[in-house]
């Protein structure tokens, strides 16, 4: 059996779209193969009409496509504000003939500061700025790596594996809204991949179902979730 067998799908700009099916269905491998994580056997993949195929994970970041995890990778021995600055991409510091001109990564990293604190204010993180991200809840440590998402200098695309995973329904709801937001406000695409259909049904623009690899089912949201063969995937009939 393939991982991916023929999946074709296309993204609404600036909406939230929901990718839905059983465990082993391929949407984490889709997400992978999207980011650049994964490379393709075959197929072509196409973002704002250019094709980046071939091109590694670290060149498609450049063109704005970013993503999260479903159990977040933050460096433990940084604190919330430096996680989230660490997403910023482009600092002339980092050059070694630029960094001689300290004006410009000083000037470079002062904007980053303040554009990680306003990241953080908006996801309710900004009190908790000098804490390390082990003394965060699950929740909040998937709050601060979505914001980090939001850090380069033009993030177009988020992909989310299960952004709400393990979270109380409170707590999941704010994140979902946050998304919401983020793609209402900013203009900035989400394709996420959940389990907490109930929940982030209510979120989502958009909804593609897949199943043994394929996608079965693609729609309004609350339709995709009634289709008989999306149904009977999670039956496992």
């Amino acid at each position: 059996m393939k991982a991916l067998d023929e999946v074709s799908l296309e993204v609404p700009r600036g909406r939230v779209t929901l990718l839905i099916g059983p465990n082993g269905s391929g949407k984490t491998t889709l997400i992978n193969v999207i980011s650049g994580v994964l490379r393709p056997d075959g197929g072509t993949i196409i973002f704002e009409g250019l094709d980046i195929t071939r091109l590694s994970s670290h060149e498609r970041s450049k063109l704005g496509i970013v993503r999260s995890f479903q159990i977040p990778r933050l460096f433990q021995n940084l604190s919330v504000m430096e996680n989230a600055i660490v997403g910023r991409d482009g600092n002339p510091g980092e050059s070694v003939a630029r960094s001689l001109f300290k004006r410009l990564w000083v000037e470079f990293e002062k904007k980053a500061f303040l554009d990680a604190l306003g990241k953080l204010e908006f996801v309710g993180l900004k009190g908790l700025s000098e804490r390390r991200p082990g003394e965060l809840s699950g929740g909040q440590m998937k709050l601060l790596e979505i914001s980090r998402t939001l850090m380069p200098m033009n993030p177009k695309l988020v992909l989310t594996d299960e952004p709400v995973a393990g979270v109380n329904p409170v707590l999941a709801h704010e994140i979902l809204a946050f998304i919401k937001n983020v793609a209402v406000e900013f203009g900035v695409t989400f394709l996420i991949v959940e389990h907490r259909l109930d929940v982030a049904v209510e979120y989502a623009d958009y909804a593609y179902a897949m199943h043994l690899g394929k996608v079965i089912a693609e729609g309004e949201p609350r339709k995709v979730l009634e289709d008989p063969k999306v149904i009977e995937s999670y039956l496992g009939m």
